[in-house]
């Protein structure tokens, strides 16, 4: 089902108030973090997403980068998500974006990268019943031909921004 979750994983299993949340996931330890194991094993989701930013340094300054697919067709983070009860209240939803080893694009701004699933493994990934060993193969890095790279305007480190703009290239006065 479709729905809206807070992002940064709140685990219901020790999460208290003041907790920090966990905005990322590391593929690598999904099955041996406590934070995680509950939520890998029963409560997998799907991010939708036409894109993700990260900052490479430049000389000067950290220069924002807007990473999307080159056919500019929106795809699915994984995701994994945690319900922490409420006293009085709805529990709060929350969830955590699946991180890899960076792809060879990736590498050279950050060492590492959201895993983007292939629209034919989706289903796969949040599939009730879904084999750990088979489910950890899923999370590997998005082939880098299937990505592109594009410098965006400065305009996306002000936090009270937002809208297409954000994805202009940046103004260069030289």
């Amino acid at each position: 089902e479709a729905g809206r979750l807070r992002w940064g994983l709140l685990p219901g299993s020790w999460a208290r108030d003041g907790a920090r949340t966990l905005i990322n996931a590391r593929a690598e330890t999904l099955d041996e973090q406590p934070a995680y194991q509950e939520s890998f094993r029963d409560r997998r989701c799907l991010i939708p997403a036409d894109g993700f930013y990260e900052w490479r340094d430049d000389e000067h300054r950290k220069q924002p980068v807007w990473i999307s697919r080159r056919d500019g067709e929106p795809f699915a983070f994984a995701g994994i998500w945690a319900a922490l009860p409420e006293p009085g209240a709805e529990p709060v939803h929350s969830c955590a974006i699946v991180t890899c080893e960076p792809n060879e694009v990736v590498r050279a701004i950050h060492d590492r990268m959201p895993v983007i699933l292939e629209p034919e493994v989706e289903r796969t990934w949040i599939a009730p019943d879904g084999d750990p060993a088979a489910l950890l193969e899923l999370l590997r890095p998005t082939d880098e031909e299937a990505l592109e790279i594009r410098e965006v305007s400065d305009a996306v480190n002000d936090v009270r921004q937002d809208g297409p703009h954000l994805l202009a290239p940046p103004l260069r006065l030289f």
